[in-house]
C-alpha cells in the first residue's frame, strides 16, 4: 500500500495518539451500541498505536479475541498477549479469515486506499453471519470552516486538497461509507458524523492540524503549493488563543452481515 503519510515520520506516534484522543470516545460508544461484549471475536484493521484494540480487549475479556492488523506493527507488538494478537499484513492483498469475527473495524484506513470497496467486501466476508462491519473515515467537507475568517487556514486546506489530487488519498471517503457497506451486502446500515470543534491554544497550538501539515510540508513546498511564510502564518494562527475551526467530518458507519435465514428471504 502507498500512503500519503509516512509511517516512519519522527512524530508519527504522537500524531496517531492525538487522533486517538479525539476520536476514541466516539468509537467506544458505537462499539457499545453494537453490543461488543465478553467473548466476542474482533479485528481492528489499520490498528495504528492500538488504542481501539485496547478498547475492544477491555470489552471482550479473556474469553474473547482481538486481532490487531497493520502493515506496520511496531506500535502494536507491545500489546500482544491475553486476548490480543498482532498480525502484520497488507489488507488490500491479504484478506482476513472468513466467517471468523463478530466485529471487523477500521478507522482512518479506507481513506488511504484506492481499493477501499474491496477491503470492505473482505471485512464483510470476515465476519460471521449476524456480525458487524464498522468503518470510520474522514470527509474534509467541514475542513475549511474557521472563525474569524482566516486566509492562512484556507490557503493550507486548499493546498492539501491539491496535494491529494492524483494520490490514493480520498478526502471525501467518509460520505461514501454507508453506500459501500450496502454494496457489500450488509444490512441494518447506520451512520453518525461528527465535526470536532477545535480552539487555538496559545501554548499547545492545534496538534491535530499542525502535525499533519508539518508532515506534508516538504511536498507542499516542493510542489510550490505553499511558501514557508504560509506555513508560519498557519502555525501562528493556531497559537493565537482566539481562533476556532471545525475538524474534518468523521463519518462512522456500520452494517450487519445477514444471517443465513435472512439471505433466503
Amino acid at each position: 500500500m502507498t500512503y500519503i503519510l509516512d509511517p516512519a515520520w519522527h512524530a508519527e506516534h504522537a500524531r496517531l495518539e492525538n487522533l486517538a484522543s479525539l476520536y476514541d470516545p466516539g468509537t467506544a460508544a458505537i462499539c457499545d451500541q453494537l453490543g461488543v461484549t465478553a467473548g466476542w471475536r474482533c479485528a481492528d484493521l489499520g490498528a495504528g498505536t492500538g488504542t481501539v484494540v485496547k478498547i475492544l480487549a477491555d470489552r471482550v475479556g479473556s474469553e474473547g479475541e482481538v486481532l490487531a492488523v497493520d502493515a506496520d506493527t511496531r506500535f502494536l507488538e507491545p500489546l500482544a498477549g491475553g486476548p490480543i494478537s498482532v498480525l502484520a499484513a497488507d489488507v488490500t492483498s491479504e484478506p482476513l479469515p472468513a466467517n471468523r469475527f463478530d466485529l471487523a473495524h477500521s478507522r482512518l484506513l479506507l481513506e488511504h486506499l484506492p481499493a477501499a470497496e474491496t477491503v470492505i467486501e473482505s471485512m464483510a466476508k470476515a465476519v460471521r453471519p449476524g456480525g458487524w462491519v464498522f468503518v470510520e473515515d474522514l470527509d474534509w467537507t467541514t475542513a475549511m470552516a474557521v472563525d474569524p475568517p482566516s486566509e492562512a487556514h484556507e490557503r493550507i486546506i486548499r493546498a492539501c486538497h491539491e496535494l491529494f489530487t492524483g494520490t490514493p488519498y480520498d478526502p471525501s471517503c467518509g460520505r461514501k461509507l454507508p453506500r459501500l457497506l450496502r454494496r457489500a451486502g450488509l444490512t441494518d446500515i447506520g451512520a453518525r458524523s461528527t465535526a470536532l470543534y477545535l480552539s487555538a491554544d496559545s501554548a499547545h497550538g492545534l496538534p491535530g492540524w499542525e502535525m499533519l501539515v508539518e508532515q506534508l510540508a516538504p511536498r507542499l513546498l516542493e510542489l510550490g503549493l505553499l511558501s514557508q511564510a504560509d506555513l508560519d502564518a498557519f502555525h501562528q494562527l493556531w497559537h493565537d488563543g482566539d481562533s476556532i475551526c471545525f475538524g474534518p467530518l468523521m463519518v462512522s458507519a456500520w452494517g450487519r452481515r445477514k444471517t443465513d435465514d435472512e439471505r433466503l428471504e
